[in-house]
């Protein structure tokens, strides 16, 4: 999503964040468990967390403390990878290797795109998809978009999130979405799915109650339909019942559920059109979660809003306790602890950054999706892996605790 061009920030209004900046800051924190050195130098896909349903892809149903190794399946061969599910219950994973896609994890949709309903607990390759170039993962069913333009659709369909013309069934191998010119990017959210034209247009489909289709009704869509006043749209975003628009001019647009305020429009108010997330400008990458969201400016400063419940937004507190109260914040706050990163990702009530050589990550850990040896939830970034084979980005499931480093 990263683009050279430079738009200055404007004075920044709203700090309410401690003054500690820069990666050295960052890094300065303290772990509660020493580095995976077992992971030095190692070069498979690593993953951490919840694993009931196989999504670690390490060929068992257990979780994992502590980073992993994807069986076979190595960094240097994916391109990219996204993890989906509404919760760690039903938790998948795509992952892009050489225009192919191969996926694993919980299957009961038909998710994994294999012909059958069973889960998998190691990669195999998805049929029928050849020169793939994005993929994504939603709460029970899978896009994948090749380098025609053309969008292919399996899993659950159930508000019609397949873009077929039907709804309430769903489909266990990948078939083409019909209805939309050239398209450039794709996204999918916990029961809906975006797609971004090549002429800066988006479209949306699937269940709308809450506004998540972006065309002013909150009716189920079968087929895509335009989200309302969007143009010259240059990447998208998609979190569990919201979605996220980065705009030619490095603004940022939102529409959809709003409870935590993860519209970041100083409300709570959820929208069927899209609106604007206040104050940001110059921003390069956008990172939406389930309920809250991230985004990166060219500056390389990080600005957060929405849920904020687990320390999401990694304001300065003394102590992390399930009893303290947290604010969710309506609109961006700036992140100074993660000036620098090279890349982010949100998952259901966590955060994960990669550097140019270490990951860390923050916020819920019931399931150990922090990576840190313990269960216990985190308000400071915790250091996990010092790699001797780097990490080129990170990946959190959708609305699941698994983490991903790749």
């Amino acid at each position: 999503m990263s683009r050279s061009r430079r738009v200055p920030l404007r004075r920044r209004l709203r700090r309410s964040l401690a003054a500690v900046t820069g990666i050295a800051a960052l890094a300065a924190l303290p772990a509660l468990a020493p580095p995976a050195l077992a992971n030095e130098g190692n070069p498979t896909v690593l993953s951490w967390g919840a694993g009931r349903t196989g999504q670690l892809g390490n060929g068992t149903l257990a979780d994992s403390l502590s980073p992993t190794s994807v069986t076979s399946l190595f960094r240097g061969d994916v391109d990219q990878m996204s993890a989906g599910g509404t919760s760690s219950a039903d938790s998948f994973v795509l992952a892009r290797t050489d225009k192919t896609v191969k996926s694993w994890g919980h299957n009961s949709s038909g998710q994994l795109g294999n012909g059958g309903n069973d889960n998998q607990t190691v990669p195999a390759t998805v049929p029928r998809l050849t020169n793939v170039k994005d993929v994504a993962a939603g709460g029970r069913h899978a896009l994948a978009l090749d380098t025609s333009g053309q969008v292919y659709s399996w899993g659950d369909n159930s508000y019609g999130q397949l873009g077929n013309n039907r709804t309430g069934d769903s489909r266990t191998v990948p078939d083409r979405v019909q209805g939309m010119p050239k398209v450039k990017q794709i996204s999918a959210g916990c029961d809906f799915s975006l797609a971004l034209l090549e002429n800066g247009k988006v479209y949306a489909w699937g269940r709308g109650i809450h506004g998540q289709l972006g065309n002013g009704s909150r009716a189920t869509s079968s087929v895509p339909r335009q989200v309302a006043d969007l143009t010259d749209v240059v990447a998208i975003d998609a979190g569990c019942h919201h979605a996220l628009a980065l705009t030619a001019d490095d603004t940022v647009r939102s529409w959809g559920y709003n409870l935590y305020g993860q519209l970041g429009n100083s409300s709570t108010k959820s929208s069927t059109v899209p609106v604007d997330v206040d104050w940001l400008e110059g921003v390069s990458e956008i990172e939406a979660g389930a309920f809250h969201n991230y985004a990166k400016t060219s500056d390389s400063h990080v600005w957060g809003w929405g849920n904020n419940q687990y320390g999401q937004l990694l304001e300065a507190d003394e102590a992390f306790d399930s009893n303290v109260s947290r604010t969710n914040r309506t609109a961006p706050v700036e992140i100074p602890r993660l000036e620098g990163v090279q890349h982010l990702a949100a998952g259901a009530r966590h955060g994960v950054a990669v550097t140019a050589d270490e990951v860390f990550a923050w916020g819920h850990n019931g399931e150990g999706q922090l990576g840190n040896g313990t269960t216990v939830s985190r308000f400071e970034s915790v250091k996990i892996l010092n790699e001797g084979s780097k990490v080129k980005d990170v990946v959190a499931s959708l609305g699941g605790n698994s983490t991903y480093a790749y």
